[in-house]
């Protein structure tokens, strides 16, 4: 049974890298063709996923809906301090710098939870989850081709945003999995965007995103990016983070450059280099290595 559960665990992990590497594209796409800032993006991503989350579960799940003021606190950690800081900064970090060098970032979250197993939890990591940090951590560099000046376009504080979304990642991985000990996932994820959603509110308010006058398509991709990119792997990924420890969920989430890697060649027909290649094989071969028996 434990077995079982672990890789339902790695399925639901695995199924949310797939939908935010995908996701990453379709952003992009919105930043380089449809001149959308980032912040726009964040605040309306954050608004359409509270309604879906919140319509879905009242007209499915009622009972998730239910929640005490314990439940309503962890749901404010978790949203403001993980989802909210690590969306704005992720997104912030690909204008200011550009998608690789936002993935590579976001991406030494392992790190941060190896280290804090280290450090708070007196818990060295095995040599075996070593080896897999290592090599999923080189293969990412390669996947964003960290060798090439042109992908990896570095200043201060796109960098800075990038570091951030590594910690607030690993926050949010840390505080859920404390939450998950009490709060049903599907709860914690609603209430945590709506926190976000309160938070952004007086801030950038729901009638100013729909006065920017943005075409129809481009409310598509908005439905698409709160759905397909926050709804469904955020719920995939706080599920699976009830099977899986920390450190290996976050490695296991190392697959998204990999994703976006190949949805930025599919869909905005970029190319895919043979170091690219060799990156993404070296990414899979950690993933499978902290998957070993």
């Amino acid at each position: 049974m434990g077995e079982a559960r672990r890789w339902r665990g790695v399925g639901m992990v695995v199924g949310a890298t797939v939908c935010w590497g995908t996701m990453a594209a379709v952003a992009k796409l919105l930043f380089r063709d449809q001149g959308v800032d980032p912040l726009a993006l964040v605040v309306i991503r954050t608004y359409l996923a509270t309604l879906t989350l919140f319509a879905c579960l009242g007209a499915v799940a009622p009972g998730h809906l239910r929640v005490d003021t314990r439940t309503l606190r962890a749901a404010a950690i978790v949203g403001v301090g993980g989802l909210l800081t690590n969306n704005f900064l992720y997104f912030e970090a690909i204008y200011l710098t550009s998608v690789a060098t936002a993935l590579l970032l976001q991406y030494q979250a392992p790190v941060l939870l190896a280290l804090y197993a280290l450090l708070v939890e007196r818990r060295a990591p095995s040599p075996r989850l070593a080896l897999s940090i290592v090599l999923t951590v080189a293969g990412c560099a390669l996947v964003v081709r960290v060798y090439d000046p042109a992908a990896l376009r570095l200043n201060f504080l796109g960098v800075l945003a990038g570091v951030g979304t590594a910690f607030a990642f690993a926050f949010y991985i840390l505080t859920s999995r404390a939450a998950l000990r009490f709060v049903r996932p599907w709860t914690l994820v609603a209430y945590g965007y709506l926190a976000a959603s309160v938070v952004w509110l007086p801030l950038v308010p729901p009638w100013r995103m729909v006065a920017a006058g943005f075409p129809r398509q481009t409310w598509g991709a908005f439905l698409a990016i709160a759905t397909l990119g926050t709804v469904v792997p955020f719920g995939l990924f706080i599920n699976g983070l009830k099977h899986l420890p920390p450190t290996q969920a976050s490695i296991l989430a190392m697959l998204e450059p990999v994703v976006a890697t190949l949805a930025a060649y599919l869909i905005l027909g970029e190319a895919l280099l043979p170091l690219q290649a060799l990156g993404g094989v070296l990414v899979l071969s950690g993933v499978i290595l902290v998957e070993a028996k």
